[in-house]
């Protein structure tokens, strides 16, 4: 065979491909195999690199069904293992079966995204349902040991199906966090990377070390106090916030909840923020972009409840409050002006 094809990328098979390779599978374990239908695979096997794929691919999820976790394995699948002789109406269906969530098993590489101003919401194949924010994406990748998510950048809130022998991990900056049944929410930004837990329980680790096993596991309690005892990994619990910011130790906080999440109903809430922050804020939301043009005017602090892209409303609610100007450049917001504070009427005695 030619170096350059053996040497190129797997074909991805198609969904008919698939489904050939399952009935092949089936007829090679059922009671009909004979040198005929032998000689038929063969064919059917060397016509095309998708068909060798297929087959390879439905061979060995065919073999290594009894290792996935059984609450995501249909009934069906569980029983026939290669080189039981069964028969073909059940082989065919335990076959296509096991085709099937094997194309949903180690084929699922979806990249998910949101443009700037964008929210999604999704559910991936285990049920785990996910909220991705603005401007974020995330790739997806399920395997038989575990259910991986890389955060590549942006924001995105996890509500984790709950398969305790089926770890849940995501990625992002370094970090992974590791859940089986669980709600938490994972920010990425370029010097800063937050995990804050909702409900549950998460484990967050460096990116090169290994997930610990299910609670359920023998080695589970060793692999807990191992994990207790590193410098680098956390253990978190309801209502906490792991922060990681470059060049500075982590941080452990407890933020109100709604603030954090508030995003998911479409809005920002803003608690005493430097107004150079809350600008940031509001800039993640929208092509517009708010800039101030005194430095000065970057520590006014601001509070309130905003909309999640509506920097022109925000910009007239600050320049009201400290008696700024509104510009607009293009595709800026400018807000102009040292700011003063606002009047605060005294009580007569």
């Amino acid at each position: 065979m030619n170096d350059s094809v053996e040497n190129a990328a797997p074909e991805v098979p198609s969904a008919a491909t698939c489904a050939e390779a399952a009935a092949w599978i089936a007829r090679l374990h059922g009671e009909d195999r004979t040198a005929n239908v032998e000689a038929g695979f063969k064919r059917w096997l060397a016509a095309s690199a998708a068909h060798r794929v297929a087959f390879e691919m439905a061979n060995e999820i065919w073999v290594g069904t009894e290792y996935l976790p059984k609450s995501v394995v249909p009934a069906s699948v569980r029983g026939p293992k290669a080189g039981l002789v069964v028969t073909l109406p059940r082989a065919l269906a335990a076959g296509i079966a096991v085709v099937a969530l094997g194309i949903s098993l180690y084929f699922h590489d979806s990249g998910l995204a949101t443009r700037v101003g964008e929210q999604r919401n999704l559910t991936l194949q285990d049920g785990t349902r996910v909220s991705l924010n603005t401007a974020s994406r995330i790739h997806v990748r399920y395997d038989r040991l575990a259910r991986r998510v890389v955060l590549d950048e942006g924001e995105a809130y996890f509500e984790v199906a709950k398969h305790p022998d089926w770890p849940f991990v995501v990625s992002a900056g370094g970090r992974q966090v590791v859940a089986r049944g669980t709600a938490f929410l994972v920010r990425s930004e370029k010097q800063r990377i937050a995990v804050t837990l909702v409900e549950g329980k998460v484990i967050v680790l460096p990116a090169d070390e290994a997930v610990p096993p299910s609670a359920n596991s023998p080695a589970a309690l060793a692999t807990s106090r191992e994990h207790s005892r590193a410098s680098d990994d956390f253990t978190l619990s309801p209502g906490q916030r792991l922060t990681f910011i470059k060049h500075q130790l982590p941080k452990v906080d407890r933020p109100e909840l709604d603030r954090v999440t508030a995003w998911q109903h479409g809005q920002v809430i803003l608690d005493h923020t430097a107004l150079v922050d809350a600008a940031a804020e509001m800039n993640r939301y929208s092509d517009v972009t708010l800039k101030i043009e005194e430095p000065a005017a970057g520590h006014a602090e601001v509070t309130g409840i905003f909309r999640v892209g509506d920097s022109e409303s925000f910009a007239r609610a600050v320049a009201e409050t400290y008696h700024l100007k509104v510009t607009t450049q293009g595709d800026q917001i400018v807000l102009a002006g040292v700011p003063s504070m606002p009047a605060v009427k005294a009580n007569n005695k």
